[in-house]
């Protein structure tokens, strides 16, 4: 078998058409003589992909066959129904969570959207590609994907722009700077509902990611109100099924050729995937209304709401993130007299090869857990395991709170004069680490 007479290398060849043989071949994982057979040899197909050869319209038909598309898709790179198919693979990585790196499907995505001419949907890959890079630990690279994602974004409509607020705020709080990151969160949310876009998907993109910035702010408050508006946008029980019901509904309508309808289905797939994909905000902002119910006496929505967050960040494997849940659940287990349920959280919160501000919570409910239980030796030896961990990671406000804590039960329990010497100690390590973030900021 031989291919056709060799023909003059084209702009099409060299830079559309072949980059789109060989993307879409390899998609579908047909070797280039898979792709070739009956009619054409593999050198062929190497040669078109490479750009140098132009296929004859009877070889860009047979191609456009074997691959599942039209001709005039394949000459021309505007297909709706490769479009859809990216769409399903956008879908995907979301549905993935945090299962693997999904970096390298996000930039075909992304690279396959342009030649498309799909701007909001390459858009939509390179924040993706912002949000790994933020989880793995690296906001410089998500700065230059949100940078990329603003510019493909530039002319979509307001609701879509507004991803981009959002991933940038991401990458603002990542680099220890929440207030611009709010500012951020603020205008966008703000500009939604004035100029008339109050999309729901949006809405919730931006108050999850708001309810970050105000814990970090340390205002307890705003993170509740904006974790409820958050969570009462959050209406799929079962997102990620619904996303899959979705796709399935999608991908046959592709196989029925009905582009449009499919369009339709793989873009309420990708809502439904996007709620899965936001499974740790959410359950920060579960997390923000439990904290504001037991602020408000509502211990049993508090209970609620800490066990909803507690079991989703364990399930994502935010360990740090599920321990100091965890310690607070166990409070509210504490103050509701379940004393048993309260022990078997703290037992993961209290492992030494955590982080030390979460063993050293734990430490301080353990130690009211044995106060209560009258165990005085106990309790006093987790209390000051509970202060020489907050010491030691520097934190004052925690440090005196367990100090005054701690001297309060020893003046109790008839110890005036090691209550005042716990006091003065405690006094004095409190103003050594004053003296020292004063000194880091004086040198930063």
């Amino acid at each position: 078998m031989t291919g056709p007479a060799p023909a003059v290398v084209g702009d099409a060849a060299r830079g559309g058409l072949g980059a789109r043989l060989h993307r879409l071949r390899t998609e579908r994982g047909l070797t280039q003589r898979a792709l070739a057979e009956p009619r054409y040899t593999a050198a062929y197909v190497s040669a078109v992909e490479g750009g140098r050869r132009v296929p004859s319209a009877d070889a860009v038909a047979h191609f456009a066959e074997r691959l599942g598309v039209t001709p005039g898709d394949l000459a021309t790179g505007r297909s709706p129904a490769e479009a859809v198919r990216l769409r399903l693979r956008l879908v995907g990585t979301d549905l993935a969570g945090a299962a693997g790196d999904p970096s390298a499907v996000l930039r075909e995505v992304a690279v396959a959207a342009v030649d498309l001419a799909e701007p909001v949907l390459a858009g939509r890959a390179r924040l993706g590609l912002a949000r790994a890079a933020l989880r793995r630990g690296d906001p410089d690279a998500a700065s230059v994907e949100v940078d990329r994602a603003e510019e493909l974004l530039a002319g979509a409509s307001p609701h879509v722009r507004a991803e981009v607020a959002a991933g940038r705020a991401a990458v603002a709080c990542h680099a220890g700077d929440p207030r611009y990151a709010r500012y951020l969160l603020t205008e966008a949310r703000d500009a939604l509902t004035r100029e008339g876009y109050p999309d729901p998907s949006a809405l919730l993109a931006l108050h999850a990611e708001l309810v970050l910035c105000h814990v970090a702010l340390g205002d307890g408050d705003a993170a509740a109100e904006d974790a409820a508006r958050a969570l009462a946008l959050a209406v799929l029980p079962a997102p990620a099924q619904v996303a899959e019901l979705h796709l399935t509904v999608a991908r046959s309508l592709l196989a029925a050729k009905r582009t449009a309808e499919a369009e339709a289905a793989a873009e309420q797939a990708r809502q439904a995937a996007r709620q899965v994909a936001m499974g740790v905000q959410l359950a920060c902002c579960r997390r923000a209304r439990g904290q504001g119910r037991r602020a408000a006496g509502d211990l049993a929505g508090a209970l609620a709401d800490l066990a909803d967050a507690h079991a989703a960040l364990a399930a994502a494997g935010r360990r740090v993130l599920a321990g100091d849940v965890g310690v607070e659940l166990a409070e509210v287990h504490h103050a509701l007299g379940q004393p048993e349920r309260a022990e078997a959280l703290l037992r993961d919160a209290a492992d030494p090869g955590g982080d030390v501000v979460v063993a050293a919570r734990a430490e301080r409910v353990r130690g009211l857990l044995r106060a209560d239980a009258g165990d005085r030796a106990g309790a006093e030896r987790h209390l000051r395991a509970a202060i020489a961990g907050y010491r030691a990671a520097g934190r004052r406000r925690e440090l005196a709170g367990v100090v005054l804590l701690l001297a309060d039960r020893l003046d109790g329990w008839g110890r005036s004069g090691d209550a005042l010497d716990l006091l003065r100690d405690g006094l004095h390590q409190v103003e050594q680490l004053g003296e020292r973030v004063a000194a880091l900021r004086a040198t930063a």
